[in-house]
């Protein structure tokens, strides 16, 4: 008797196998399914990002689509070629994937992500320079800005700083 129930789980984990699913228990003590990929639908992952891209901003897109491979059983280098994500980012949404249960937090970008301004902090006392009218070249704004403040800035970054400065002085002016 011992003997057949040993050959019916094997049985049952061999068609289990075969279904590509993977029963295991988080470190949080959830039982989860790890659904294994097989490969056969590469050629979609680049279209189903690029639909996604209408829908809402890329990082979301490369996110939700990196979600569902990581569901897939894809492993992290191969999302990484497919999304286009860093390899921290694929590691860091696997954790929070295995702690969590799904909720929209997912797919929030935070605030206070990417690179900050080099004019944050001192971007009302340029104004104040500029308002004085002595610079009239994106070139005399940067410039002014290596001088009086001590960054060192492109022409690009004087342009930008020339574009809020505007657009803030066009609102006040309604």
């Amino acid at each position: 008797m011992a003997e057949d129930t040993e050959k019916l789980r094997e049985l049952l984990f061999v068609v289990h196998k075969e279904e590509y699913m993977e029963e295991y228990k988080s470190r949080a003590g959830r039982h989860k399914i790890i659904y294994n990929y097989t490969g056969e639908f590469d050629a979609w992952v680049p279209a189903t990002m690029q639909f996604l891209g209408t829908l809402m901003p890329p990082t979301l897109s490369k996110r939700a689509a990196a979600m569902l491979l990581l569901v897939a059983g894809m492993g992290n280098e191969e999302i990484v070629e497919l999304t286009g994500m860093c390899i921290r980012s694929v590691r860091a949404l696997r954790k929070t994937m295995e702690e969590q249960e799904p909720t929209s937090e997912l797919f929030a970008i935070k605030p206070g992500s990417g690179r900050k301004r080099k004019t944050e902090g001192i971007e009302e006392q340029v104004w104040a320079e500029l308002d004085t009218g002595n610079y009239q070249t994106h070139k005399d704004v940067a410039d002014m800005l290596k001088e009086k403040f001590g960054i060192d800035a492109s022409v690009n970054l004087a342009a930008r700083v020339m574009k809020r400065w505007k657009a803030a002085r066009e609102e006040i002016s309604k």
